[in-house]
């Protein structure tokens, strides 16, 4: 697919000049979290929320104290091991300091799929519990492949929800090729101020009544973690693989309808079997091996030799303070704890995780950007570190 060639150009320059990846380093942003799965950044003050999976978000202070701001607990369904259920999304409304909404995304007690949105109310400092309204509600059949991320386009403004294909293994039931359900896609959906919601006039499938014209794109098995391109308003997927290939997925801002070939297709290759038929599918721009173990990663074993087994999808680095990591996206995966910075032109790619952390086994849940585009990690274990350049 092309990308326009303005974009190109300031993309090969960046990178030409950052082809050694060095000083960098992180710094711990808050610990002793349980769970934590993402950091939600308040617009205009970048205040740091964490979100864990356990139900409760907490205001992160700067001095590192972690302040309850809300906790779900009591509505959550998650297992007394982890599986992929609970809380498992948040975004803050473009209109935050007036309107006082914020958007969630959970599993309920009945194991349905829930995105509500609630209201700060800024006077009395407190969450209205009772504001709660919810946009999307939907059962789900397993308890895996949730999807759970929600985010605000920087441009279009609309807000952008991702669900996996419903669990269980190999898409059993077809949803991610089914257009008539939600499962194995991202949503692009107008939030209107009384709880509802519209359609946007230029979604791909608005005019077809056997489609679920929330659509934006399909095709997905779990795209665990999505992110837009603060510079241009690009969309990347990190969607974990079933067996073989993990990958990342790409769309340019404007593209919609597009078909990822899930369960057909695992990233470039045919599922299961060869010899399928390709055509229509938007192959990744980037792949690697689903060869490590998630039991293991559970245990805290660390594994030699593999990249990984389920990706964190991350961001393209749009910050000022790092200039080796500009126009680089940055993602992990959750098995290995490995980090790398993807140049998405030429699916080069380099670990930078020894110079991020160090050698030590991590569970990477998912990155976060402020609202200065620099970026965080969260880790499963209990800690947000932010990414520094090496003379902060």
């Amino acid at each position: 697919m092309k990308k326009n060639l303005k974009y190109c150009l300031s993309f090969f320059l960046s990178v030409v000049i950052s082809q050694e990846i060095d000083g960098i380093k992180t710094n711990t942003i808050t610990n002793g979290l349980n769970r934590p799965v993402f950091a939600a950044f308040e617009p205009q003050t970048n205040k740091i929320y964490a979100v864990e999976q356990t139900g409760k978000i907490y205001l992160i202070e700067n001095s590192g104290k972690n302040v309850l701001f809300l906790d779900l607990s009591k509505k959550i369904n998650i297992g007394i091991t982890p599986d992929e259920r609970g809380l498992l999304g948040m975004t803050f409304d473009p209109d935050f300091q007036s309107n006082g909404f914020f958007y969630v995304s959970y599993i309920d007690t009945e194991n349905y799929s829930v995105i509500s949105r609630f209201q700060f109310l800024h006077k009395q400092g407190i969450v209205d519990i009772e504001s709660e309204k919810k946009l999307l509600h939907f059962e789900q059949p397993f308890n895996n492949h949730n999807g759970g991320h929600l985010a605000f386009h920087p441009i279009d403004k609309y807000l952008y929800i991702s669900f996996g294909d419903g669990g269980s293994s190999g898409d059993p039931y077809g949803h991610a090729q089914n257009l008539g359900n939600f499962f194995g896609s991202i949503l692009r959906i107008n939030p209107n101020v009384n709880g509802t919601y519209s359609i946007p006039s230029d979604n791909p499938f608005i005019d077809n009544d056997d489609i679920k014209s929330e659509i934006w794109a399909y095709g997905l098995r779990n795209a665990w973690r999505f992110s837009f391109d603060s510079q241009n308003g690009d969309i990347y997927m990190g969607d974990v693989g079933q067996y073989l290939w993990e990958e990342i997925n790409y769309l340019e801002f404007g593209e919609s309808g597009a078909n990822f070939g899930w369960n057909i297709m695992e990233g470039n290759h045919c599922y299961p079997e060869p010899g399928c038929h390709q055509d229509g599918f938007v192959k990744p721009i980037f792949e690697y091996p689903s060869d490590a173990t998630y039991a293991f990663s559970l245990m805290g074993i660390k594994q030699s030799n593999v990249s990984g087994c389920s990706v964190t999808g991350g961001y393209i680095y749009r910050g000022n303070k790092i200039k080796s990591l500009y126009g680089l996206y940055i993602f992990s995966d959750f098995c290995t704890g490995k980090i790398w910075a993807l140049n998405p032109l030429t699916s080069e790619t380099q670990d930078i995780t020894e110079l991020l952390l160090g050698s030590k086994k991590y569970m990477i849940s998912s990155f976060s950007q402020d609202i200065n585009n620099e970026l965080y990690i969260i880790e499963f274990s209990g800690t947000i570190y932010q990414i520094e350049a090496q003379d902060e």
